[in-house]
Formats: C-alpha cells, sequence, structure tokens
C-alpha cells in the first residue's frame, strides 16, 4: 500500500515538474504515469490507509492543486497565444471567408 501512495506522489512530483517545465511530451508521459498510480491507488480501501499515511496523502492533495493551477495557466496561456495568432481582436477574429475586401 505504501509502495502506491508513494508511485502517486511521485508521478505527481513527475507532474509539477513537467508543467513547469512547459515540455508537452513530458507532460503527457508524466500523465500517463498519473494515471497509472491513480488506477493502482484506487484499489485501496479507505480502512487500507494507515495513520501514517495521511499526512503524506495531504502531500500528495497539494501536489494535485498545484498540478491543476499550472494546467489553468498553461491553458489560458495558450488560449491567448491561439488568439494572437489567429488575428483575433475587438471580439472579432481574421478568418478565411467569401467576404474578402477587394474581390
Amino acid at each position: 500500500m505504501n509502495q502506491k501512495v508513494e508511485a502517486f506522489r511521485n508521478s505527481q512530483n513527475s507532474l509539477v515538474s513537467a508543467l513547469d517545465g512547459h515540455d508537452s511530451d513530458a507532460i503527457f508521459q508524466a500523465s500517463k504515469e498519473l494515471g497509472r498510480a491513480v488506477s493502482a491507488l484506487g484499489t485501496l480501501e479507505r480502512t487500507d490507509v494507515d495513520r501514517y499515511l495521511r499526512p503524506l496523502m495531504a502531500e500528495v492533495d497539494e501536489l494535485m492543486q498545484a498540478s491543476i493551477y499550472r494546467l489553468r495557466f498553461l491553458r489560458d496561456h495558450s488560449s491567448s497565444r491561439l488568439q494572437l495568432l489567429s488575428g483575433w481582436r475587438a471580439n472579432q477574429a481574421d478568418t478565411y471567408s467569401n467576404a474578402v475586401k477587394g474581390r
């Protein structure tokens, strides 16, 4: 059981590091690793978690919150960049259409 919780914490650390590095491949790999750790952790019953593991679980919860904040930041940052790249301005995007000036 301790190994499952440790694997979960380590995968959370990997994800936070990948998010901080803005490395999409590392984020993808860390996400897959985290998914496997979550599946393994999901097999535990609440009564299986020893008291000495509870502080570790609190640490893991903090890591999950950190991941969530980083993911939200990256999503907003990517969205802003895409809007700039697409020519979005004044609530209207420059797009390809039949209504081209001069035609």
